[in-house]
């Protein structure tokens, strides 16, 4: 502190005599203290506005290579050295887009906070992660490699690129224009407007697919391992997109699965996962199984009839079952007709078969086969098309006459 005062000082000092030399020069009367001080003052605030300007450059300079550096070695190491280049934003761009991260323009928040913005009059989504709340397994670059490698999919939120001068790199996506789906639920909760069946079984249907794809697709199979609500967006046209990768982890060539930390990052964590730190394919299946179940009854993570953390929500959904309650299952506000003999007859044959997938994700019966996630995709889809009704499969031919009878159903 002493140091700058008399760096100030010195600076101070040096202004006031250029004044007084610069008045003697012209055959002025050399100015007095205060008139020194007058000269002096605007002279040294763009000294330091220029010296503040050049550190802040220095140090973005800085964040900008040992960013770049690491999430190079990143998307060597996730994509096997054959990757797509990543466009950059500036922290100027950033900051603009979000009005200097600025709450109001905050539309998600979990380890991370999703911002809405504007970039070149282009609507994104910009996610900046917070210091308080991660884990030490979460890597941001990884987040940005596996988000550009799955930007491909149809079902992943596409990444725009990246700003790389902040200390831990922002991420730019696509804008989902319905948001995050655990908002959704909750406006969805009490709103005039329901949240379809069809809809939830498409959703369940596409992160499937996304994960399906994320398992299969890259030299090694790749576990996301956070899937929850939270994580999918929807689309304008309630098209699912799955997003952050940042506790993703590969699984070596040859393994069934990797040691690492457990991450409590919602209440539905597969239960070997949690005791053991053990990764395997389970861990996305499991928590698929539960956001099934929660897409099913409309249940949040804590509700007082479950009275329970969601672990129990298949057990709570099994009670009801027994006793030939599936009315009192399902979330009655994404029926859009129920009529005085109950739910309509293919609705309630897909939501039979929906309940029994998800079970068997979760593992509540012992003794099944066990799935993977290409299985649970196939199902849901199978699921989807078998109980159409012929309304349903009129429509879809009058939209599309060259739709083949496979294809229809």
């Amino acid at each position: 502190m002493e140091m700058k005062k008399i760096a100030c000082g010195v600076l101070f000092a040096a202004a006031s005599m250029t004044a007084v030399m610069a008045a003697e020069e012209a055959g002025a009367p050399a100015p007095g203290p205060s008139s020194s001080a007058a000269a002096a003052l605007p002279a040294l605030g763009s000294l330091v506005g220029a010296s503040l300007v050049k550190r802040k450059k220095k140090e973005e300079e800085i964040l900008f290579q040992e960013n770049g550096s690491l999430l190079l070695e990143e998307l060597i190491a996730s994509s096997g050295g054959i990757y797509n280049p990543i466009r950059t934003f500036s922290s100027h761009q950033i900051l603009q887009a979000t009005n200097h991260f600025d709450w109001n323009y905050v539309i998600s928040e979990d380890r991370f906070v999703w911002y809405k913005g504007l970039i070149e009059n282009r609507r994104v989504l910009i996610k900046k992660f917070q210091d308080c709340s991660l884990f030490d397994a979460d890597n941001f670059y990884r987040d940005i490699a596996v988000s550009s490698l799955m930007s491909s999919h149809k079902n992943a939120l596409k990444l725009l690129g990246c700003c790389l001068e902040f200390p831990h790199p922002v991420l730019v996506c696509e804008y989902p224009e319905n948001g995050a789906l655990n908002c959704v639920r909750r406006a969805r909760e009490g709103a005039t407007r329901p949240f379809p069946w069809k809809v939830r079984l498409k959703i369940a249907k596409e992160i499937a697919e996304a994960v399906t794809y994320l398992h299969t697709q890259f030299p090694r199979t790749i576990i996301h391992r956070d899937l929850k609500l939270a994580n999918i967006f929807l689309d304008e046209n309630w098209t699912a997109k799955l997003s952050s990768f940042s506790l993703s982890i590969p699984i070596p060539e040859g393994e069934t699965g990797v040691n690492d930390m457990a991450c409590r990052t919602s209440s539905y964590i597969e239960p070997d996962y949690l005791n053991t730190g053990f990764v395997t394919e389970n861990v996305d299946i499991y928590s698929l199984g539960i956001i099934m179940l929660i897409l099913l009854t409309g249940k949040s993570e804590y509700t007082s009839e479950v009275a329970v953390y969601l672990p129990v929500l298949p057990v709570y959904v099994g009670k009801l079952l027994d006793r030939g309650l599936l009315t009192k299952v399902i979330d009655p506000s994404m029926l859009e007709s129920v009529s005085d003999d109950g739910i309509p007859e293919h609705l309630r044959l897909q939501m039979e078969a929906f309940i029994e997938l998800a079970f068997r994700c979760v593992k509540f019966k012992q003794g099944e086969k066990v799935l993977h996630m290409i299985d649970v995709a196939r199902e849901l889809k199978k699921i989807e098309k078998t109980y159409l009704t012929p309304q349903t499969v009129l429509v879809r031919l009058e939209t599309d006459p060259s739709l083949s009878s496979e294809e229809l159903l």
